[in-house]
């Protein structure tokens, strides 16, 4: 296993709050790396800080992984669940989205709630998620 694979392991368990406890976490198991080389790598690999931590953050374009969502709606808010770590990403792309009808979000660290205006918000959102074809 490559210092890389090793790190990308390290990110999917979300535990580490510093660059420069990575680069501990890595030369404990023999893998001498600079804080440098962490930080081009973290970039290189779309990781950021996510509630603290840094971890695997999924693209604005919503991959396949946070599109697998279970989605349910009613009076004026819908729930969304997906998978642990990724709701404080997944709520950021839904208010960034501007969709009408959305009024905002709040994440935990597996579901997100969203709060809507009415029907039409729910149609926009559930577009968002479902790339606009699916019924829930």
């Amino acid at each position: 296993m490559s210092w890389r694979d090793l790190l990308s392991q390290l990110l999917d368990d979300g535990a580490f709050r510093t660059q420069g406890a990575l680069v501990a976490a890595l030369a404990e198991r023999g893998y001498s790396v600079t804080q440098a080389t962490v930080s081009r790598e973290l970039t290189a690999m779309d990781a950021r800080k996510v509630m603290g931590a840094y971890r695997h953050a999924p693209p604005p374009d919503l991959p396949a992984r946070v599109i697998d969502v279970a989605l349910a709606y009613g009076g004026g808010v819908a729930v969304v669940k997906t998978d642990t770590a990724h709701a404080s990403v997944l709520s950021q792309t839904i208010d960034g989205a501007t969709l009408k009808g959305v009024l905002g979000t709040i994440a935990g660290d597996d579901t997100v709630l969203v709060v809507l205006a009415g029907p039409e918000g729910w149609v926009t959102l559930r577009r968002l998620l479902r790339g606009g074809n699916r019924e829930t």
